[in-house]
């Protein structure tokens, strides 16, 4: 049984995203535009770059500031170690800039197959660097999932079906309604994660088909674990290409998606588990 604890992180500043009002002025600190206090924040610091087989692909990021500049803010990138993604996969510019009298830059990232992209997911993983003093940043870790995928309608694996969880107790069985995600050949749904273990939440399920393969693209984590709340925590992430399940685009009846429980062992030994995906 696993006994899991939740951690719940307090912000304690707002960011502004999409909905600020691109018009509001800066608010100055002594009358000095440059003394302000800015924070930095990705829209999401995990992506996906889905390739098209013999083609490419693109991604685009939002980096919001919580102030605004009379001038444009350019921001060095640092391309970590961990990366594992094929250099000549991929092409990630060496900085990003916010224009000057707007909360928002946009890092574009463009990926291509040029016979190296397979299903197998490869990270691009990279941080700000080099920010001024009166800059902050929490996440600077931003992590860009890179595979190949193959054209699937847009009609295929979505509507409603009947989720069946394989007895692990990660996800509510019942009904769910699945809808195409960021990209074509992602595929967005929404359940409960760990239900009846008092951590119960609703979240967004995303697996991507890449070229006749489920893929759990995005890890599923909210910050829990079997250790009072410390880390390792209990996630599920993807199976990997030799134990993914697999789909094809002549049946869109019933679909089972493997993935890999607690990969870091927070509550025992890591495991293949899966869910069933039965329309209705």
């Amino acid at each position: 049984m696993k006994h899991i604890y939740k951690i719940t992180f307090v912000l304690g500043f707002l960011l502004c995203m999409t909905s600020c009002d691109e018009n509001i002025d800066p608010i100055l600190s002594n009358g000095v535009e440059s003394e302000n206090r800015t924070f930095l924040s990705f829209a999401n610091t995990t992506v996906s770059l889905p390739i098209t087989i013999d083609d490419t692909g693109s991604v685009d990021l939002t980096l919001n500031s919580s102030t605004v500049s009379t001038t444009d803010r350019t921001f060095n990138i640092n391309l970590e170690m961990e990366s594992n993604a094929d250099p000549a996969t991929y092409t990630l510019p060496g900085s990003v800039t916010i224009p000057a009298n707007s909360y928002q830059g946009v890092l574009t990232i463009n990926g291509e197959d040029n016979g190296l992209v397979d299903a197998t997911v490869k990270q691009i993983v990279f941080s700000l660097t080099g920010l001024p003093d009166n800059v902050d940043m929490d996440l600077n870790r931003i992590v860009v999932n890179v595979f190949e995928v193959c054209p699937v309608p847009d009609t295929y694996l979505v509507g409603d079906y009947a989720l069946a969880d394989d007895g692990s107790g990660n996800f509510l069985s019942g009904n769910v309604t699945v809808s195409v995600g960021a990209t074509p050949t992602e595929r967005v749904f929404s359940t409960t994660f760990l239900p009846g273990t008092g951590v119960d939440t609703v979240l967004n399920v995303t697996v991507n088909l890449a070229c006749n393969l489920f893929n759990l693209s995005q890890d599923v984590d909210i910050s829990v674990s079997c250790t009072a709340g410390n880390p390792p925590f209990y996630i599920l992430t993807s199976a990997g290409n030799a134990n993914n399940g697999t789909y094809s685009l002549t049946s869109d009846v019933t679909h089972t998606i493997n993935y890999l429980q607690d990969p870091f062992e927070s509550c025992g030994p890591m495991s293949v588990q899966s869910f069933t995906l039965t329309k209705l």
